[in-house]
């Protein structure tokens, strides 16, 4: 009998039960007599003998058949390439099923679901990836929505995308399993990390470093936690494993000076801001790189020094509004306070709504999209690549793949 893994989390919603003992101890059940890691004596299935059963539990299998139709119906859907229909359509099933606070609708949703999951994670496991990747996108959706009155539902698409790239890990054991788990979770602690719910964010991305620890946007997202909660020396300790695995993260390198700062260690984080300021990008990390070497040489009283940082910076982002603010401060310490007025009514009218280095501040303490834009970019090609195994699991034509098929002919 193998030991049932044991999954901890940060969840929002504690009154929730975790999906995830329940799909690993279903597919752990079987193992000792089956090869089929789906089989066992406690998977469910539409066609369960109900003889001596009470008349209340025969009426609550009767639901638990028709969720799992219907989930069946939606998943040869999204099978099919029908993203908007499916999505929609699982949203609205669930939201028929669960009444925020009623935790035994949830465990009839969760059980018929589990059970079709079973039966087309048997026929082949790579389909749990579409799968999971269709619970994904229903979970961005109610996020969008909001958490009031979905608080069960939010707790459920969540664990189902997770549960599902736990599952789909632990049953391959390959290293691309590892890639394409571990990005699942990063995407789910992106969302979130964007949504203010830090300590399960953290969780999802610890989970998805552990799957693959040079996973450059899950290493990235902990460390912010860990900065956002004057964790200093985490940050610091997360920052130089990910510059292990990218040593030209700009953004990482920036975050990285910050915190050694923060941890009173000045030397090392004005170098690496000095890198950064003299560097040709002209993205965001540079501008924040300037205003910050610029802050640390006029505190340590080289205002000269600052001053030049700050006129250069300039000349490359001449809308930071920021820029010209900090160089008025400078030489009106330094009793200069003609040239700073007249700095300061440059400030007036710069035009800050064009440039994106004016905000790069506020990007800093953003949760941006473009930080899990590679590893959703690699969900989807690898969601899309499987659909065909889904459809075959579930027995309905694959329409995406035969459309993509008819246009390389046509072309």
């Amino acid at each position: 009998m193998i030991p049932r893994a044991r999954v901890r989390t940060f969840d929002p919603w504690p009154a929730v039960r975790l999906a995830a003992a329940g799909f690993l101890l279903l597919c752990a059940g079987g193992a000792a007599q089956s090869q089929d890691p789906f089989s066992g004596p406690d998977v469910v299935t539409a066609t369960e003998n109900q003889k001596g059963a009470p008349r209340g539990e025969v009426g609550k299998q009767q639901d638990v058949d028709e969720i799992q139709a219907k989930y069946r119906q939606i998943l040869s859907a999204w099978a099919g390439g029908q993203t908007e229909r499916a999505a929609a359509e699982l949203m609205t099933l669930e939201g028929s099923v669960v009444a925020d606070g009623d935790l035994a609708a949830r465990k009839r949703l969760l059980k018929a679901q589990e059970a079709v999951i079973h039966g087309i994670g048997a026929t082949d496991l790579e389909t749990l990836v579409p799968v999971a990747m269709l619970h994904h996108e229903v979970y961005r959706r109610y996020l969008i929505l909001g958490a009031k009155g979905r608080s069960l539902l939010l707790g459920h698409a969540r664990g189902m995308t997770r549960d599902l790239a736990i599952l789909y890990r632990e049953q391959s054991g390959s290293q691309g399993a590892a890639l394409v788990s571990s990005r699942i979770l990063t995407s789910l602690g992106g969302h979130l990390q964007k949504h203010a719910q830090q300590l399960p964010a953290a969780e999802m991305f610890s989970q998805a470093i552990q799957m693959d620890p040079r996973n450059t946007a899950a290493l990235l997202g902990l460390a912010i936690v860990y900065e956002k909660n004057s964790q200093a020396e985490s940050a610091v300790n997360t920052l130089r494993k990910l510059l292990e695995a990218d040593p030209a993260h700009a953004e990482a390198r920036l975050r990285l000076a910050l915190n050694l700062e923060r941890l009173e260690k000045g030397k090392e984080a004005q170098k690496i801001l000095e890198e950064l300021a003299s560097s040709n990008d002209s993205t965001w990390v540079t501008a924040l790189a300037i205003q910050e070497l610029a802050r640390r040489l006029s505190q340590s009283n080289a205002s000269s020094a600052a001053q030049k940082v700050l006129e250069e910076g300039i000349e490359r982002f001449p809308n930071d509004a920021r820029l010209y603010i900090q160089l008025a401060h400078v030489l009106d310490r330094r009793g200069e306070i003609r040239p700073a007025q007249a700095i300061m009514e440059k400030v007036l009218v710069v035009q800050t709504a064009d440039s994106p280095a004016a905000s790069a501040r506020m990007l800093y303490n953003t949760t941006r999209d473009e930080t899990f834009e590679a590893a959703r970019k690699f969900l989807d090609e690898n969601a899309r690549s499987r659909l065909s195994l889904l459809a075959q699991a579930l027995g309905v034509p694959n329409r995406a793949n035969a459309a993509a098929v008819a246009a390389g002919a046509g072309s």
